[in-house]
């Protein structure tokens, strides 16, 4: 496995509502991201959210992350934020993680395939 030295990537990790999972997919997509992993979850807030009948509210939610270049992920993660509305209360927040090593993987050819895929929005 080929290992790189430090790196610029970063891990961008959005927790959103259920029913948010294919419009944040879309967004990822629409911004060059080349794959996303996509896990189930179940989220609850505190202080836990009751609903009518005295139940606490669990909301589905899905996880989705990918590793991309840190200019990539900042800018994916703050139009998941803005577009879908994530940090309203039950919605889920998208973040980044910095990457300082990276096995396997070339941040570099990532990069490129982004600035590839991303149209430039000067055109």
């Amino acid at each position: 496995m080929k290992e790189h030295g430090r790196s610029k990537g970063k891990l961008l990790v959005a927790v959103v509502a259920d029913e948010l999972e294919e419009r944040a997919r879309d967004i990822l997509r629409e911004e060059g991201a080349q794959g996303v992993t996509i896990l189930a979850g179940r989220g609850i807030g505190f202080p836990e959210h009751m609903t009518f009948f005295g139940i606490t509210y669990r909301g589905a939610e899905s996880i989705l992350a990918c590793v991309l270049d840190g200019d990539s992920a900042e800018r994916m993660a703050e139009r998941l934020n803005c577009e879908l509305e994530l940090l309203k209360p039950f919605k889920g927040l998208a973040f980044c993680l910095a990457v300082n090593r990276s096995g396997g993987i070339d941040l570099d050819l990532v990069r490129d395939a982004i600035r590839r895929r991303t149209p430039d929005p000067g055109a």
